[in-house]
């Protein structure tokens, strides 16, 4: 019996022994990982600093590190170049504050809203509630945000988000509603109005103007097709027009009291209308992408000398017919380009050209270097006419340009 119990005591003894050496290289191997982790997190720039830890957030940072412009940094406090890529870090959309400089956007992986101001070069993080995978934002002119996602379910959702300005206490939560799930297309006319389309009942598209939250809603368009394109201007009016398709006619109307009022039609027509104004410029797939003005709604439009996409195009403000246009420094040559730029499966680099629709003239505004490229899409000018925003469609970048006289 003593024998034994002396074999089953050494035997506990070499397993504890045995536990403790399995413990003891576990707690070595993991040492060393983690020393690993953060000696190439060091080497790389990300420090040991939490992913929150300036007011831009980690993710901003890291990206911006890599800019093609390496002058850019945030919060140099001094001036931004003259054109200035405010983020690397993909983004779903961008709009000026009211009566500023200051660039709303908002990040395409995280939906949160930054704001960047070009008089010190600073970037600031305002929002961190997390909204994946937004594809779109719409920007009113307070801030307030569409945040427009699609599910895996191909279920297209739309947030109406109103953003804090304070940034005191670094980002807080996005406030806002849902609104009806499938809206097709949205048109933001600030400061809180809507005029959005989803897919009728019986099929086709129908049109209603709401408020912020989707509520108090009104009927104002209705048609048995369903791709079409919304814009609601500031002074009111309203324009709705066929998504464009290379050399399929396509036609734009007003819409006046639920009624279509025929504005123009042309192959592969794209159009932007002109607040304040019924001056328009259209472009057109025929023989090539063409671009054209009309200085009033009864004026005979003008080809103009640029050759480019209307959605590439922003009014400035003023009473002057002035537009700025983003121009392919190659013209495309492509019987199907223009659906292959929606799609994103061809690219373009521009230069950004003057446009006076009253003359039919086009002068040369900015050409960028030659190690710089950008495809311009989704242009937005502030309210004096002296800063262009806009996104890089190859990479989903975010620029600002200042306009020079």
């Amino acid at each position: 019996m003593p024998s034994s119990y002396h074999m089953l005591r050494y035997a506990v003894a070499a397993i504890v022994v045995m536990m403790l050496g399995g413990l003891l290289g576990w707690y070595m191997f993991v040492n060393k990982q983690v020393a690993t982790t953060l000696g190439n997190d060091a080497a790389r720039g990300f420090g040991t600093s939490a992913s929150f830890g300036s007011s831009a957030g980690s993710t901003y940072t890291n990206n911006s590190a890599g800019s093609t412009l390496p002058d850019v940094q945030a919060g140099t406090g001094n001036p931004a170049p003259r054109l200035w890529k405010v983020a690397s870090t993909p983004v779903s959309g961008a709009g000026f504050a009211a009566s500023s400089t200051q660039l709303y956007f908002a990040e395409r992986s995280s939906g949160n809203v930054l704001v960047a101001d070009p008089f010190v070069s600073s970037v600031t993080r305002l929002t961190n509630t997390l909204l994946p995978k937004v594809y779109e934002a719409l920007f009113a002119s307070d801030g307030s945000v569409l945040l427009r996602s699609t599910t895996d379910t191909d279920t297209i959702s739309t947030y109406a988000g109103t953003v804090s300005t304070t940034t005191d206490e670094g980002p807080v939560p996005l406030t806002g509603t849902y609104l009806p799930q499938n809206i097709t297309a949205v048109s933001v006319r600030s400061p809180q109005q809507l005029l959005f389309l989803v897919t009728a009942p019986t099929g086709g598209a129908a049109g209603v103007t709401a408020n912020w939250r989707g509520s108090s809603q009104k009927p104002v368009f209705a048609s048995t097709l369903q791709e079409w394109r919304v814009w609601w201007l500031a002074d009111g009016r309203m324009y709705v027009a066929q998504k464009p398709s290379d050399g399929v006619m396509g036609y734009a109307f007003t819409l006046k009291g639920g009624a279509l009022l025929s504005l123009v039609n042309a192959p592969g027509l794209s159009i932007l209308p002109r607040t304040d104004s019924t001056a328009l410029i259209y472009s057109s797939s025929a023989g090539g992408v063409n671009l054209f003005g009309q200085t009033s709604a009864s004026a005979t439009p003008v080809r103009l000398s640029v050759r480019t996409l209307a959605e590439k195009c922003v009014w400035a403000p003023g009473k002057d017919l002035i537009a700025y246009c983003a121009v392919p420094q190659v013209t495309p040559t492509k019987v199907d380009y223009m659906e292959e730029w929606y799609r994103g499966a061809t690219h373009t680099s521009d230069a950004w050209w003057k446009v006076d629709v009253s003359s039919g003239t086009a002068q040369s505004q900015f050409t960028p270097d030659s190690g710089t490229s950008f495809d311009v899409e989704h242009p937005v000018i502030n309210e004096n006419g002296d800063y262009i925003a806009f996104i890089n469609a190859a990479d989903k970048s975010l620029w600002m340009l200042r306009i020079t006289p």
